[in-house]
């Protein structure tokens, strides 16, 4: 091969590998790699009837958060951790977590039978919801891809990612006792392979804001 050739071969080898190196680069940042790579292991856990079957998922244990922002902007947290040993799920229920001056324990939480139990029933009338969103919503492949999208982000370096959808008709409207209201944003966040933590947010036209996670412990 001619010195010109060889030229000519090395530009155009070289333009392939740049060429497949961005569409790699592209494809992790697109919504098909995101929604089939971080979101689809969500998948695993809605639905999940019985709470307890989350051990078959994450036999090393887990923790379910739920958070809730009145549209007063009041914040209500509950905080769950399924123990791997005693496969018991226990945790608190909390007002303002976030607020040193104003943080106060409401009531201990747990589950049994599959139902939420509260040792102080009263403080239930500042929850929307009985039991978890897992045991009712069905999220799949088909189903986000059904979906319009928003907007979507990924961190290759840190692994975070967000993706964004357009949400009508859904049952989380019922479930969450908002049925005259609007779901304004659907968001999908997490981090990490392999459900290191997956959060569902849903946020409504009265600036409502209800989210659960399942966070799997990092060993």
């Amino acid at each position: 091969m001619n010195l010109k050739k060889r030229f000519l071969f090395i530009i155009i080898l070289g333009g392939i590998i740049m060429t497949g190196l961005s569409a790699c680069g592209l494809n992790k940042n697109s919504r098909e790699w995101i929604e089939k790579n971080r979101v689809s292991d969500i998948y695993k856990v809605y639905p999940t009837k019985n709470p307890e079957d989350l051990f078959k998922v994450f036999p090393d244990g887990f923790d379910i958060v739920q958070h809730y922002t009145t549209p007063q902007g009041v914040l209500y947290q509950l905080e769950l951790e399924g123990d791997a040993k005693t496969k018991e799920i226990k945790g608190q229920f909390i007002k303002e977590p976030y607020a040193d001056d104003k943080t106060q324990k409401l009531s201990n939480v747990g589950v049994q039978n599959g139902q939420v139990v509260f040792s102080d029933e009263t403080v239930k009338k500042d929850w929307p919801i009985d039991g978890f969103l897992f045991q009712h919503l069905t999220l799949n492949q088909a189903y986000c891809e059904g979906l319009k999208e928003k907007k979507h982000t990924y961190n290759s370096n840190s692994g975070v990612f967000e993706i964004n959808y357009q949400l009508k008709d859904s049952k989380v409207n019922k479930l969450l006792k908002k049925e005259d209201q609007r779901i304004t944003d659907f968001e999908i966040t997490g981090s990490g392979k392999n459900y290191h933590i997956r959060t569902l947010t849903f946020t409504f036209n009265d600036t409502s804001e209800f989210s659960e996670s399942i966070n799997k412990p990092y060993n």
